[in-house]
Protein backbone atom coordinates (compact mmCIF):
# COMPACT_ATOMS: atom_id res chain seq x y z
CA UNK A 1 0.00 0.00 0.00
CA UNK A 2 2.80 2.42 0.90
CA UNK A 3 4.20 1.78 -2.54
CA UNK A 4 0.94 2.39 -4.02
CA UNK A 5 1.01 6.00 -2.37
CA UNK A 6 4.06 6.84 -3.12
CA UNK A 7 3.93 5.97 -7.02
CA UNK A 8 0.80 7.87 -7.05
CA UNK A 9 2.58 10.98 -5.55
CA UNK A 10 4.99 10.92 -8.02
CA UNK A 11 4.00 12.64 -10.98
CA UNK A 12 2.44 15.16 -8.38
CA UNK A 13 6.04 15.64 -7.56
CA UNK A 14 7.31 16.09 -10.38
CA UNK A 15 5.30 18.58 -11.68
CA UNK A 16 5.76 20.61 -8.61
CA UNK A 17 9.35 20.71 -9.50
CA UNK A 18 8.59 21.97 -13.28
CA UNK A 19 6.67 24.72 -12.20
CA UNK A 20 8.97 25.50 -8.98
CA UNK A 21 11.82 26.25 -11.96
CA UNK A 22 8.78 29.08 -13.10
CA UNK A 23 9.56 31.04 -9.92
CA UNK A 24 12.91 31.81 -10.60
CA UNK A 25 12.63 34.78 -13.20
CA UNK A 26 9.90 36.22 -15.11
CA UNK A 27 9.81 35.65 -19.01
CA UNK A 28 10.85 39.35 -19.86
CA UNK A 29 14.12 38.91 -17.28
CA UNK A 30 14.72 40.94 -14.20
CA UNK A 31 15.98 44.09 -13.62
CA UNK A 32 19.31 44.74 -11.87
CA UNK A 33 20.53 47.37 -9.55
CA UNK A 34 23.78 48.18 -7.63
CA UNK A 35 24.41 49.48 -4.81
CA UNK A 36 28.00 50.39 -2.62
CA UNK A 37 27.72 50.14 1.14
CA UNK A 38 30.85 50.64 3.52
CA UNK A 39 30.90 49.53 7.18
CA UNK A 40 33.27 48.28 10.05
CA UNK A 41 33.92 44.43 10.40
CA UNK A 42 31.16 42.76 12.72
CA UNK A 43 28.51 45.71 12.78
CA UNK A 44 25.07 45.21 11.30
CA UNK A 45 24.08 47.64 8.66
CA UNK A 46 21.07 47.97 6.88
CA UNK A 47 21.98 47.42 3.36
CA UNK A 48 18.45 47.64 1.60
CA UNK A 49 14.48 48.11 2.61
CA UNK A 50 12.33 46.98 -0.40
CA UNK A 51 7.82 47.50 0.50
CA UNK A 52 5.12 46.84 -1.87
CA UNK A 53 2.03 49.09 -1.29
CA UNK A 54 -1.72 49.70 -3.08
CA UNK A 55 -1.95 53.04 -4.78
CA UNK A 56 -3.12 54.73 -1.78
CA UNK A 57 0.13 54.03 -0.18
CA UNK A 58 -1.42 51.40 2.60
CA UNK A 59 1.06 47.95 2.91
CA UNK A 60 -0.07 45.49 0.10
CA UNK A 61 2.25 42.40 1.13
CA UNK A 62 6.19 42.00 2.07
CA UNK A 63 7.98 41.71 -0.66
CA UNK A 64 9.70 38.28 -1.15
CA UNK A 65 14.00 38.43 -0.89
CA UNK A 66 15.59 35.64 -1.40
CA UNK A 67 19.75 35.11 -1.52
CA UNK A 68 20.83 34.21 -5.28
CA UNK A 69 24.71 35.23 -4.54
CA UNK A 70 25.73 34.99 -0.54
CA UNK A 71 28.35 36.86 0.79
CA UNK A 72 31.55 35.57 0.62
CA UNK A 73 33.20 37.34 4.04
CA UNK A 74 29.96 37.62 6.26
CA UNK A 75 26.13 37.24 6.59
CA UNK A 76 22.81 38.29 4.62
CA UNK A 77 19.74 38.59 6.89
CA UNK A 78 16.44 39.52 6.35
CA UNK A 79 13.85 41.02 8.87
CA UNK A 80 10.71 42.23 8.10
CA UNK A 81 9.66 45.74 9.88
CA UNK A 82 8.94 49.43 9.39
CA UNK A 83 10.27 51.08 6.14
CA UNK A 84 10.20 54.38 4.32
CA UNK A 85 9.59 54.16 1.15
CA UNK A 86 11.10 56.26 -1.65
CA UNK A 87 10.15 56.56 -4.83
CA UNK A 88 11.39 59.23 -7.04
CA UNK A 89 9.92 62.51 -7.99
CA UNK A 90 8.45 61.54 -11.02
CA UNK A 91 6.59 58.53 -9.56
CA UNK A 92 2.84 58.22 -9.45
CA UNK A 93 3.87 56.72 -5.81
CA UNK A 94 5.80 59.93 -4.46
CA UNK A 95 3.08 60.82 -2.19
CA UNK A 96 4.08 57.39 0.17
CA UNK A 97 7.44 58.55 0.81
CA UNK A 98 5.90 60.06 3.47
CA UNK A 99 4.53 57.11 5.19
CA UNK A 100 6.23 53.99 7.22
CA UNK A 101 5.00 50.91 6.14
CA UNK A 102 5.40 47.27 6.78
CA UNK A 103 8.84 46.00 4.36
CA UNK A 104 11.62 43.95 4.14
CA UNK A 105 14.81 44.95 5.72
CA UNK A 106 18.05 43.29 4.09
CA UNK A 107 21.08 43.83 6.89
CA UNK A 108 24.58 42.45 6.25
CA UNK A 109 26.95 41.87 8.81
CA UNK A 110 30.64 40.93 7.93
CA UNK A 111 32.48 38.68 9.55
CA UNK A 112 34.41 39.73 12.92
CA UNK A 113 37.95 40.44 11.83
CA UNK A 114 37.84 40.83 7.80
CA UNK A 115 38.67 44.24 6.63
CA UNK A 116 38.11 44.53 2.44
CA UNK A 117 36.05 43.88 -0.29
CA UNK A 118 32.38 41.52 -0.21
CA UNK A 119 29.27 41.69 -1.84
CA UNK A 120 26.27 39.45 -2.36
CA UNK A 121 22.86 39.50 -4.83
CA UNK A 122 19.34 39.43 -3.79
CA UNK A 123 16.13 38.93 -5.78
CA UNK A 124 13.19 41.02 -4.74
CA UNK A 125 9.99 39.65 -5.91
CA UNK A 126 6.64 41.52 -5.91
CA UNK A 127 7.52 45.20 -6.94
CA UNK A 128 5.55 47.00 -9.41
CA UNK A 129 8.24 47.86 -11.90
CA UNK A 130 10.56 45.00 -13.71
CA UNK A 131 7.97 42.10 -13.77
CA UNK A 132 7.80 42.54 -9.81
CA UNK A 133 11.17 40.95 -9.52
CA UNK A 134 14.58 43.22 -9.14
CA UNK A 135 18.12 41.70 -8.53
CA UNK A 136 19.83 43.84 -6.31
CA UNK A 137 24.02 43.67 -6.22
CA UNK A 138 25.35 45.25 -2.65
CA UNK A 139 29.27 45.74 -3.06
CA UNK A 140 30.66 46.32 0.28
CA UNK A 141 33.74 48.09 1.75
CA UNK A 142 34.83 46.64 4.77
CA UNK A 143 37.03 48.93 6.98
Amino acid sequence: MKTKSLTALSPLVGIGLALSSCVGAPLGGTNHVETTLSTRAGKRTEAITAWFLHHDCTFSSYPYVGVIEPSSHGKVDVVHGPVTPRYSRNSEMYLCNRRQVGGAIIYYTPDAGFTGNDQFTVRITGLRDANGVRDHSVKVRVK
